[in-house]
């Protein structure tokens, strides 16, 4: 029986979109924005966010990520929530942003794609 799996392979077709960061695990390599280094994922957890106005609580992931050059800036990837749409609620969309420090709740919407270990990936720096 065969398996499939969302984790690339080597080689130059190997980059995964990534709609959520649950699947992304420590050591993965990950390009996002329009960025084309890729950065490690260099933690992984969870965070908690409540409102108590509908006294309700969800557990969201989030994803620390750094690139290995002098000068990278450490992001932290989260899930946009949205707290009201026609009346107060807490959920979380497919949609990711990257954040500069602990400030999750302003981001740059980005796109993440999950790249080889052995790909290569050419940037202008």
């Amino acid at each position: 029986m065969s398996a499939n799996t969302t984790r690339p392979q080597n080689g130059t077709d190997s980059i995964d979109t990534i709609t959520g960061l649950r699947p992304l695990d420590e050591g993965d390599r990950i390009v996002f924005g329009d960025r084309t280094q890729p950065v490690d994922v260099v933690d992984t957890g969870v965070r908690t966010v409540s409102d108590e106005r509908i006294n309700k609580e969800i557990e969201t992931p989030v994803v620390r990520v750094q690139g290995d050059w002098d000068g990278a800036v450490e992001r932290i990837l989260a899930h946009r929530l949205n707290r009201w749409d026609d009346g107060i609620q807490l959920e979380e969309l497919e949609a990711i942003v990257a954040c500069e420090g602990t400030d999750l709740e302003h981001g740059e919407l980005v796109t993440v794609r999950r790249v080889a270990r052995g790909e290569e990936v050419t940037a202008d720096v």
